[in-house]
């Protein structure tokens, strides 16, 4: 080890003749350590509840939906869903009948958006079953089942075994009479989102047909490909190949709203959290410039003993080196204990009606865990290059004048 990095190591050891700038100088560093600490978990959450929104609603929508410009009752041809079945980024394509309708149970009633299809293959596309509080999937060829939202069952008081009147909402408002039919209530479930909890609700295909008139053919699909995040790329890149009428929208541009708050806020967060950091380094930049002021006379013994300018900047670079490292390094510790805890025992709880789940959620990112110490490390340097060099215009005659 160079005599430089002994030095700058014994300097951080020893205590110094005035207690305040040991004092702040364990506050810088402990400040740095809050400070990566606050930016890793911020990030983390960020990044948790980014996907945890992208999972929920990729889960509950599909990644592609196909409909129809002209209206939803125009059906879609057997020939354009088979080409889209022999597209190589396609998994899935599943026809759907979706309409708005109105609920009733008793005195209780109330709007409804019904998605009509083959409940077991849409199993596929829209993880339904994953989401079931009470009760369970209909069986195929069921044509009396309905899958009501949480949050709907409890506007409507009913429970799995409980029967509805869904009414066609076009049919009442063309003055063409009441057309209505009879559902039971098969399951329930909680997808967290409130949007989705109290307005859908999912029944056979026969069963749609029923409810709206007439047997045509669904005019919508719900389509899902092999990488969600190209969703975007695939609509464009389908919607100029199957041409007008039809058209395609992502699971991201159906909820652009969201995902442009959601992008919003990382800014400002990131902003506020960090002038943490960046107070922990002004304590760094005094701690140091006060340690040169205190350590003249053996600036001064060390320049008469040979040493040059440029060996004594890298003693106090060395010493914000080190300060940078251990605060670092004590950050991301901090964050690794205080993340896992939180995904293990979920101790910070969130109201899942205004956050779309039940607790606070932490997801790893290697950039956070590695940028983020690096950056802090390479500021701490930059912090003590003017004190370094400061520490190496000490001109030894002076320094040594009294002694």
């Amino acid at each position: 080890m160079s005599p430089q990095r002994l030095i700058a190591l014994r300097y951080l050891r020893t205590r110094h003749s005035y207690g305040f700038i040991s004092f702040i100088g364990y506050l810088g560093m402990t400040g740095l350590a809050i400070g990566v600490a606050a930016l890793i978990l911020t990030l983390s959450v960020m990044r948790g509840f980014e996907e945890e929104v992208e999972n929920k609603v990729a889960s509950m929508d599909g990644h592609l939906r196909l409909a129809n410009a002209l209206g939803e009752d125009v059906p879609l041809p057997d020939t354009l869903l088979q080409r889209l079945r022999e597209h190589p980024e396609v998994e899935k394509v599943i026809p759907f009948i979706a309409r708005h309708a109105l609920v009733r149970r008793g005195s209780q009633s109330d709007g409804v958006f019904l998605l009509g299809a083959d409940l077991q293959r849409l199993q596929e596309v829209v993880s339904i079953e994953s989401f079931i509080v009470a009760g369970q999937l209909p069986a195929s060829g069921d044509t009396s089942a309905i899958i009501i939202g949480e949050k709907l069952a409890q506007v409507l008081r009913v429970a799995p075994g409980d029967e509805l009147h869904l009414f066609d909402i076009t049919y009442l408002l063309g003055r063409q009479g009441i057309r209505g039919r009879r559902f039971t209530v098969a399951a329930t479930y909680r997808s967290g989102m409130v949007e989705y909890d109290q307005v859908l609700a999912f029944t056979s295909l026969g069963a749609a047909q029923a409810l709206f008139g007439g047997d045509q053919p669904p005019s919508m699909a719900i389509i899902n490909i092999s990488h969600r995040d190209r969703a975007d790329e695939l609509a464009a890149a389908l919607e100029e190949e199957i041409g007008f009428p039809y058209y395609l929208i992502s699971w991201r541009q159906r909820h652009a709203s969201l995902f442009i708050w959601l992008k919003g806020q990382q800014l400002p967060i990131l902003i506020v959290f960090g002038f943490i950091a960046v107070v922990a380094l002004v304590n760094i930049f005094g701690t140091l410039t006060l340690v040169v002021v205190e350590k003249q006379r053996d600036i001064g013994i060390l320049r008469s003993l040979g040493f040059s300018r440029k060996q004594i900047q890298q003693i106090f670079l060395y010493q914000g080196g080190v300060v940078g490292l251990v605060g670092s390094g004590a950050g991301v510790v901090l964050t690794l204990i205080l993340g896992s805890l939180q995904r293990e025992f979920q101790f910070l709880a969130l109201e899942s009606d205004i956050y779309f789940m039940d607790a606070l959620p932490v997801q790893w990112s290697w950039q956070s865990l590695v940028i983020i110490p690096l950056l802090a490390v390479l500021l701490s340097l930059l912090a003590a290059v003017w004190p370094a060099r400061r520490a190496a215009a000490v001109r030894p005659a002076e320094a040594l004048r009294y002694e």
